[in-house]
């Protein structure tokens, strides 16, 4: 009976085999022909429906082969990516054939991009994002106007979710902000270079607050959220002078003697990653009690869910600066409006994001199995623990736009780096330190060692062993 299913198997798969080769090779009656009969043999496997789907031009059957397969398996990347390009959530044309690559362009001339100007439509004037009244406000006449949203705080976090397996075989998943860019004011005819990440900017001659538009926009991933600047610069200010001013260890004249701070505003591109990832485990446990005590072998599966695991899209920023500044209120955030932009810079990504998805796995990866040894029979003494690469699913993205004051400032004639959450006016950053104050501990701390080492011998010899 089992030669018998064996050669079963066998068979179905010589079908599938070249059924699937088939289609690839563009023979769709050949393909047609043998899936079907691969599918009568074995109705319960999803690849037959998907490579079925490759045999027709007619999206009608191509919809319905792929839904039979999410019927199959409704986790199936394969059928849901191409129910997705069906449906028009994925562009087929920017979908990477099996094995390409997306290479840096390194483009040696600037292109030129367009600006959206923000002006007042009652004078004319100059119109800014008023974090203070949530609205845009002319800087002449006063004049006031709303900022229309899709949806309110909250659940447009969860709303904003992207699929990871959509997005990342397509060229958006493994592009960035490359080439340089000629921007032409509309209002004052002055032409400016500009970086290749800066999306939002003011023209340095006319004053206008502009949003840049380029043709390689196209190709990355617009923002899905905004986190709402809250800090001016007069807070900010304020935050960083507290902060200098604070920490035992700080020169006592920092904050007078500090010179030429300066803060830069700014809305910074981000990634945020959720799912499941779920890590297979082994080790040896120390079971029994008293001189009865042996090893014994364990294995197991650790699941973990993770939410807004934060990745900088912005390669100036390093993750270890956003982790010090953080949290940010990741559900406090607005759909995103191109009048939020307006009077502040922003800065679009360099890190793409396929590099910036295996920055969030490291970082899940190094957290759970820093916390195993403690999860697996927690009180209990373990040897050789070891565990697999992990197992991902579910998986979902979001590019959010974070605000940020970026600040230097010189102290005893060297620089000096800061950071100030533009959501909750926390401050971190490089801070010099007082070296008579650190040579004075390491006195206090070696007079105390010596002091106990003194008490000890001095008990020892007035009464002896009797003491301890």
């Amino acid at each position: 009976m089992s030669n018998l299913q064996d050669r079963t198997d066998q068979r179905y798969e010589e079908l599938l085999r070249d059924g699937i080769s088939a289609a690839k090779t563009g023979q769709h009656y050949v393909a047609l022909r043998l899936l079907n009969r691969a599918l009568l043999m074995n109705p319960n496997d999803v690849r037959p429906y998907i490579w079925l789907s490759a045999t027709t031009e007619d999206p009608q059957e191509q919809r319905g082969y792929l839904e039979k397969a999410v019927i199959l398996d409704p986790g199936n990347v394969a059928a849901r990516r191409g129910l997705a390009v069906l449906n028009g959530k994925i562009k087929g044309d920017r979908i990477l054939a099996e094995g390409e690559q997306v290479n840096p362009r390194h483009p040696a001339e600037p292109q030129e991009v367009e600006a959206q100007t923000f002006l007042c439509p009652q004078c004319g004037g100059r119109m800014t994002f008023d974090i203070q009244h949530s609205q845009l406000a002319c800087e002449y006449c006063g004049h006031q106007q709303e900022v229309h949203s899709e949806t309110d705080d909250g659940p447009i976090a969860d709303l904003a979710e992207q699929v990871l397996e959509f997005v990342m075989p397509t060229s958006s998943g493994h592009r960035w902000a490359e080439g340089q860019q000629r921007l032409s004011c509309e209002l004052c005819g002055a032409v400016t270079i500009l970086p290749p990440e800066e999306k939002s900017t003011q023209c340095p001659y006319c004053g206008s607050n502009q949003l840049i538009a380029a043709t390689e926009v196209n190709e990355i991933i617009d923002p899905q959220v905004i986190a709402v600047m809250k800090l001016d610069r007069k807070q900010a200010a304020m935050q960083v002078r507290k902060w200098l001013g604070s920490g035992w260890f700080a020169p006592d004249d920092l904050l007078e003697t500090s010179y030429h701070l300066s803060l830069h505003p700014g809305y910074y591109s981000c990634w945020t990653y959720d799912g499941t990832i779920e890590v297979r485990w082994n080790c040896e446990i120390n079971v029994g009690s008293g001189r009865y005590t042996r090893w014994e072998p364990r294995s197991g599966v650790e699941t973990r869910f993770f939410d807004d695991v934060l990745v900088p899209g912005v390669q100036s920023i390093q993750p270890r600066e956003l982790e010090n500044v953080g949290p940010f209120d990741l559900k406090a955030v607005q759909a995103f409006e191109p009048e939020y932009l307006a009077g502040w810079p922003t800065l679009i990504y360099n890190r793409s994001l396929s590099d910036a998805s295996l920055l969030a796995r490291e970082s899940v990866t190094r957290r759970i199995r820093n916390q195993l040894y403690h999860l697996i029979e927690p009180g209990k003494e373990k040897r050789r623990l070891r565990t697999g690469t992990g197992s991902w699913s579910g998986m979902t993205f979001k590019h959010i736009l974070l605000p940020l004051w970026v600040g230097n400032y010189r102290y005893g004639g060297k620089a000096y780096r800061l950071l100030i959450n533009g959501q909750t006016g926390k401050v971190a950053g490089e801070k010099p330190r007082d070296r008579v104050k650190i040579i004075l501990i390491w006195i206090i701390a070696a007079m105390a060692m010596v002091l106990v080492i003194w008490l000890i011998v001095w008990l020892w010899q007035t009464y002896g062993s009797s003491f301890f």
